[in-house]
């Protein structure tokens, strides 16, 4: 979950187009403070995210967090994300590591 609601963005030649785009009247050089939300995808702002699972609070790249963010809203630290893997994986294939799934190392002998 995302903790930071603004972040302060300084304008400049590479997001003036961007954020003009947006309906935002703007000057370079100017200070914009705009909801997270409207930052571009590959935004390298840092955003304060907690842990859905054990609660943590991290700094995170925005680019990151867009990247890694699962479509069903929940954000997990690396220490909770294998639990998480695990616990996905077992739910849908039944195993811990998808080597052990026996279609799936069907696949990979036929490939070699």
């Amino acid at each position: 979950m995302i903790l930071t609601r603004e972040v302060s963005v300084k304008i400049n030649e590479s997001n003036y187009q961007y954020y003009v785009n947006l309906g935002y009247d703007v000057i370079m050089g100017e200070t914009l403070t705009i909801p997270v939300e409207l930052l571009s995808k590959g935004s390298h702002y840092l955003i304060k995210c907690q842990c859905d699972k054990c609660g943590c609070v991290k700094d995170v790249l925005y680019k990151n967090y867009i990247k890694y963010k699962n479509p069903w809203g929940d954000y997990c630290c690396r220490k909770c994300s294998e639990s998480k893997r695990k616990e996905t994986l077992n739910k849908n294939y039944g195993v811990d590591y998808p080597i052990q799934n026996e279609s799936i190392r069907k696949k990979l002998n036929k490939i070699k």
